[in-house]
């Protein structure tokens, strides 16, 4: 793992296939999540104006800190292996290496438990929950509003694009769901719990976006530019075309299903076509694909307010509970090893849900905001 990817996500700069690499590595282990809290706390947020690749020929170098032309020209620099964590900077007025401070001068936007945040690529963060109909934000050339079915999209006043593409990042806590229209005019269905990150306009030869969690997309036709989705190691290519990926970061499988068009999975070595009414099964802890007819109608059956159940084990029935009803399950002995299948309306109360699930064997019991399982 290259220590840039990791200040570059730290200040949000990540490309999509940069974002689904270190998605990969911080997924791997407890003590790579550590190091990246601590990075990310001796890291000053206020620097701007950062020259990574300039930065990191002077550690690698092993050179003597030297002074810039320009006034005030600050370098983020990587940690050396005697400091193991933080970030060092310099500029021309000083000549020694300083650990760097977290400083919180620009406001920042707290997520409540129940806000859909869009994070702007400058940084800023707009609660959409706040907002009424009409203009979000402006963007360069793009203008984003919110329409009167709730959807966010992206319009441009001019094809005229200057300097790097900026992303946008739509985050969609446990409990809430948002649709959104990307700028190519795919439309995205995200279910609760999930995260997509976009470009705000699609160039080159491909469009690509990263997802964590689980979103239904219909994807606007471009022959010349290949639709791509990266989701936890995982990638889906299509041309046109309508499926959903589930890609929880706690689940032991990613699931995608197609429900029209035809889509390419790949996870490491293994890649396979997908034709509808298929479902792709991946375990990316074993690095194993498995391919199995399904009613994909069923795989959708969230967008439709609806928790589907298939010969399903409590385990995986109550993390979907833990994140549409924002709970924490905490079960007492073991998991119940009994299975259920079934439909339920997500908009009936917790407790009512609860009790459809419970049986001789299982009961629950809500306490604030956990839920207890006994036997």
């Amino acid at each position: 793992m290259e220590f840039k990817l990791i200040i570059k996500k730290i200040n949000d700069t990540l490309t999509p296939e940069e974002e689904s690499v270190f998605t990969v590595w911080y997924n791997e282990s407890d003590a790579n999540r550590e190091y990246f809290k601590r990075v990310q706390n001796n890291y000053q947020s206020d620097i701007k104006e950062i020259n990574l690749d300039n930065a990191w020929k002077i550690i690698d170098k092993n050179s003597t800190l030297q002074k810039s032309n320009k006034s005030y020209y600050k370098y983020a620099i990587a940690a050396s292996a005697a400091l193991l964590i933080g970030i060092a900077y310099f500029s021309q007025t000083k000549s020694t290496i300083h650990t760097l401070e977290t400083k919180t001068e620009n406001a920042v936007v707290e997520k409540n438990s129940d806000d859909i945040i869009l994070t702007l690529s400058d940084g800023s963060k707009v609660v959409l929950n706040d907002k009424k109909n009409g203009v979000v934000a402006n963007q360069e050339n793009v203008v984003i509003t919110k329409d009167q079915d709730g959807q966010i999209r992206y319009d441009e006043n001019s094809k005229d694009h200057k300097g790097k593409v900026s992303y946008n990042t739509l985050v969609t806590p446990n409990g809430k769901t948002f649709q959104i229209a990307l700028p190519d005019g795919t439309s995205v269905w995200m279910n609760a719990g999930s995260s997509l990150k976009y470009p705000t306009y699609f160039e080159g030869n491909d469009r690509t976006v990263v997802l964590t969690g689980e979103a239904y997309f219909e994807v606007a036709h471009n022959a010349k530019m290949p639709f791509k989705v990266f989701s936890n190691g995982q990638e889906v290519e299509v041309l046109g075309t309508h499926f959903n990926v589930r890609a929880y970061q706690n689940e032991p499988v990613f699931k995608t299903t197609l429900l029209e068009g035809k889509i390419k999975i790949t996870e490491g070595d293994n890649s396979s076509l997908v034709k509808p009414g298929q479902q792709i099964v991946v375990s990316p802890d074993k690095h194993s694909m498995k391919t199995k007819e399904v009613n994909a109608e069923l795989a959708i059956a969230w967008k439709n307010r609806l928790f589907y159940f298939e010969n399903a084990r409590y385990d995986e029935i109550m993390r979907e509970i833990e994140r549409w009803y924002d709970v924490d399950v905490i079960y007492k002995g073991k998991i119940p090893d009994e299975r259920f299948e079934g439909a339920i309306q997500k908009d009936l109360k917790l407790n009512q849900v609860l009790k459809m699930l419970e049986s001789n064997d299982i009961h629950f019991k809500i306490s604030g905001k956990e839920v207890i399982v006994t036997q």
